[in-house]
């Protein structure tokens, strides 16, 4: 039977009652499209949330839309019926005509997405079988991408992994088909949570992966099974950063914590979200998105810890104690840097070791100083440039105030001049040491060499026992 297609610019008009009224005039279906190709962000449960500019097509059988139908229908909606176009279009099954453009996507070497009206023939391919649905995440999404071209990128352990807010659960799916041994699914759309389900099944891997709706329920879950090896996040910047400690406390040591659904604008933000429990970094950039990998510390208590010796017959005991208290006294001398730049017992391990003649150099990371430029005036007639900026520890410890470094560039980015303020100069009653997450502030002068200096860079040395400062900037400090 002949089918019209009725299309209309919502412009102000109200989504909801244009729909209402097409539906009680006869609409077989109804799609919003956008008109200028705006990104919109996934939607909260139960949330339509739509473009700026948006077309509403309804689909019609031709004969339950005459010419004065028309006029009706746009008395219901509320508009000028010359706002009403109208074309003809083959009949179709609208519910499957979508799945056409739906075409197999490759990520990495190996990962596949394949819809399931076709078939990807290639050799060694990892294939994911997935129709898109009502929930989020089918591959298209840039953030969706760069998660799968991680996962294949880095194949997971064969472990447990945790897909938070899996929308149609394809992270789960991928992480299970390239290795994972399990998989634990959350979301807080019940849509999201059937379609994961519903998709293990496609993929004959239901048994593997477990949905949860609650938050608290999945953190026990994971700490029952001792940590998760793997955990990934395709969210929005916002609920990340709030999620931190929950997504922190998931992870066992040496777990990879993977962040993606923020901006690249947004991911200065999210990394201090995480400081100093966790240290993030941008692993790839997409379209104007970033995702951020993480690694929690191989290295616990239990590693500084000397193995309990076995049971001792008596009379052996001073043995047992003397080898327990040597392998106790190894254990500290491996890890004396780490020691050594504790606030609890670092000053304690530097003055053992300088009173036996071998000075220890605390395991300070000038990279864990977050420099932050608030401002620079220049004074033409004393010759000064003077710059004003904070410095943030974003380390899990304590560490010294930094020597600051300005440097001034020429236009080829060679040094010109340069000045060191030393933290005596600008730490002025904040302590030699700066917590961890504490700011301090600093302001310092340099002479202008010159119109030929067109910018700056800010630096941040610590010092060592007996060679040159170690800054954040220096070739081989830099990832």
């Amino acid at each position: 039977m002949p089918q019209v297609a009725l299309s209309l610019d919502l412009d102000d008009l109200d989504p909801e009652a244009v729909e209402a009224a097409c539906f009680a005039a006869g609409a077989l279906a109804i799609t919003y499209t956008d008109r200028r190709d705006d990104a919109i962000l996934e939607p909260a449960p139960g949330e339509m949330r739509l473009w700026p500019a948006t077309r509403l097509e309804a689909i019609f059988e031709a004969e339950t839309l005459p010419p004065a139908q028309l006029l009706f229908l746009a008395a219901d909606i509320g508009c000028d019926a010359d706002r009403l176009q109208l074309r003809t279009v083959e009949e179709k099954v609208w519910e499957r005509e979508w799945l056409r453009d739906f075409e197999p996507m490759h990520f990495g070497e190996r990962l596949w997405i394949q819809p399931s009206h076709m078939r990807v023939d290639e050799p060694d391919a990892v294939i994911v079988e997935l129709d898109p649905g009502l929930a989020f995440g089918t591959g298209t999404h840039p953030t969706t991408r760069l998660c799968l071209e991680y996962l294949d990128a880095h194949a997971p352990p064969a472990g447990l992994v945790v897909d938070y807010g899996c929308g149609s659960g394809v992270l789960a799916l991928a992480a299970i088909k390239l290795g994972a041994r399990q998989a634990l699914a959350f979301d807080i759309d019940p849509q999201a949570l059937v379609a994961t389900l519903d998709n293990a099944g496609r993929n004959r891997i239901a048994d593997r992966l477990q949905i949860h709706a609650s938050a608290e329920e999945l953190a026990e879950v994971v700490q029952t099974e001792g940590g998760a090896d793997l955990v990934l996040a395709n969210i929005l910047a916002g609920p990340l950063c709030d999620l931190a400690p929950q997504l922190i406390a998931m992870l066992k040591p040496g777990g990879r914590l993977v962040l993606a659904g923020l901006l690249d604008a947004q991911a200065d933000e999210v990394i201090a979200g995480y400081a100093p429990a966790l240290h993030l970094t941008a692993w790839r950039s997409l379209e104007g998105w970033t995702c951020l990998v993480g690694h929690s510390s191989p290295i616990t208590l239990e590693d500084l810890r000397p193995a309990a010796p076995a049971p001792a017959p008596r009379g052996l005991w001073p043995i047992t104690i003397g080898l327990g208290l040597l392998l106790a006294g190894q254990a500290a001398h491996h890890h004396r840097a780490a020691l050594a730049a504790l606030p609890t017992v670092g000053p304690w391990v530097q003055r053992a070791y300088g009173s036996l003649g071998n000075p220890v150099e605390p395991d300070w990371d000038p990279r864990a100083f977050a420099i932050v430029q608030e401002g620079a005036r220049e004074d033409l007639t004393a010759g000064f440039l003077t710059v004003r900026a904070s410095v943030r520890n974003t380390a899990a410890a304590a560490q010294p105030a930094p020597l600051l470094r300005l440097v001034l560039l020429d236009a080829q980015g060679e040094a010109v001049a340069r000045r060191d303020l030393l933290p005596a100069e600008y730490a002025v009653g904040a302590g030699r040491m700066i917590a961890p997450g504490a700011r301090i502030t600093a302001e310092f002068s340099a002479r202008d060499p010159g119109p030929k200096v067109v910018g700056f860079e800010l630096d941040a040395c610590l010092p060592r026992a007996d060679r040159a400062p170690v800054c954040t900037n220096d070739p081989e400090r830099r990832p």
